[in-house]
């Protein structure tokens, strides 16, 4: 039964992508204010993180834990944006883009389920914003802030890999064993090639299953190497109509580690200070000495 009775599928397909559109002109709108989009993007981490955090204890209790690519995609996203760090903003903008625009895509292809399969409205509309305002955060990262290098590709790889480690390693059992719902876990269905089974509404024969899981690994390859080269030719764009209006590069960061590290280098200052004033002193005790 329907969380809201009487509310077409079609109007539930307008309202992602009407989301999706908004968010998406929002980024555009901010695409020469990189400060604006940045601090954005961080407040946004900030409410992902302590949101994700309650939510899961809270959950802990009913046996659900981050189980899905966007559950564990919340943290990384937030934690990656926390923390700073440029190298592992294109694994926080890559996630919550795939996140966001996938959330979408099955959202558009089979409104219907949505609808049904919530557990009341407001769960609905939390897991609407939950997953839309990563999209958000990803495209403000690889349109307006990320400098990313295609030499850094290893990066989300690795994270990926480690991702479906710990998606067949929950749906196994071996961590989390008393999960209440392996059997559900989208990303194993992907992993394991079974995913076309809502589409052949039976077993999947094992040849589809290896052709399933070779187009999902093309898929994520040929994306992420776009992303990286469609964040590269961005920025030079950018770089380009910047030298020609004389504005300087911007390389403003936030998060932990910037911080850390403008620390370090304050306290290096001011003990190279320290020290020349100590030198000094002594030369001038020296001096009087004499």
């Amino acid at each position: 039964m329907s969380v809201w009775p009487g509310f077409p599928p079609a109007g539930m397909t307008v309202m992602l992508i009407g989301i999706l559109v908004a968010e998406t002109l929002l980024a555009v709108a901010l695409r020469n204010h990189r400060r604006i989009s940045y601090v954005l993007t961080y407040l946004i981490a900030l409410f992902v993180f302590a949101f994700h955090v309650w939510y899961f204890l809270d959950q802990r209790a009913l046996h659900k834990y981050p189980s899905e690519f966007s559950h564990i995609s919340y943290f990384i996203f937030s934690v990656c944006v926390i923390v700073g760090g440029r190298k592992m903003q294109s694994f926080a903008s890559f996630c919550g883009m795939v996140t966001g625009v996938g959330f979408i895509i099955g959202g558009c292809f089979s409104p219907a389920s949505m609808l049904t399969d919530a557990e009341n409205g407001a769960t609905l509309v939390i897991s609407v914003m939950r997953h839309e305002i990563l999209w958000l955060g990803g495209l403000l990262l690889f349109l307006n802030v990320g400098r990313f290098e295609i030499k850094d590709i290893w990066i989300p790889f690795v994270g990926i890999a480690g991702i479906v480690v710990y998606a067949v390693l929950m749906y196994n059992g071996i961590i989390y064993p008393d999960f209440a719902k392996p059997q559900g876990m989208v990303i194993a269905k992907i992993v394991y090639g079974t995913i076309l089974g809502y589409v052949t509404g039976g077993v999947v024969p094992t040849w589809l299953r290896a052709v399933s899981i070779v187009l999902v690994l093309g898929m994520v390859i040929a994306a992420m190497f776009g992303f990286y080269i469609g964040n590269k030719k961005l920025n030079q764009i950018r770089d380009v109509r910047n030298a020609r209006i004389g504005k300087p590069r911007d390389d403003f960061e936030l998060g932990l580690f910037p911080l850390a590290i403008y620390l370090l280098k304050r306290a290096g200052v001011f003990f190279a200070k320290y020290k020349s004033m100590r030198a000094e002193e002594t030369v001038n005790c020296e001096k009087i000495k004499e």
